[in-house]
């Protein structure tokens, strides 16, 4: 639970920043990274229930990077105004797949990945 509360509060956080920061991230308005920000958090949540697993860190990390990318190029064709170019979206990417590697192993070390119930 802790783990897709942290994910809803820094990946808009993020994607904000981009926006602000890199000249090929432009979202103008602020709903715009909010909820891209949100989705994102919990596909990638999903995504860790699905995948995450010892064996599977790295692979987890790919996936993360590449619906994270697919993501952000769509959601930014459809708002009004806002552009993204594949530079900014690759950049934004690699960004939140470095957060991810750093919660993914917080979650392995915890135990918080497991599937199975706890007792």
């Amino acid at each position: 639970m802790l783990n897709i509360l942290l994910k809803i509060i820094v990946v808009p956080i993020v994607l904000i920043l981009a926006s602000k920061i890199l000249p090929g991230v432009h979202f103008p308005y602020l709903y715009q990274p909010i909820v891209t920000g949100v989705v994102l958090a919990l596909v990638g949540h999903l995504l860790e229930w699905a995948l995450l697993k010892k064996e599977t860190f790295w692979v987890s990390l790919v996936v993360d990077f590449v619906i994270s990318a697919i993501f952000l190029y769509t959601f930014a064709y459809y708002y009004q105004d806002a552009y993204v170019t594949i530079f900014g979206v690759v950049l934004t990417s690699v960004v939140l797949t470095a957060i991810e590697f750093f919660v993914h192993l917080w979650l392995l070390g915890s135990g918080r990945a497991r599937k199975e119930p706890s007792y």
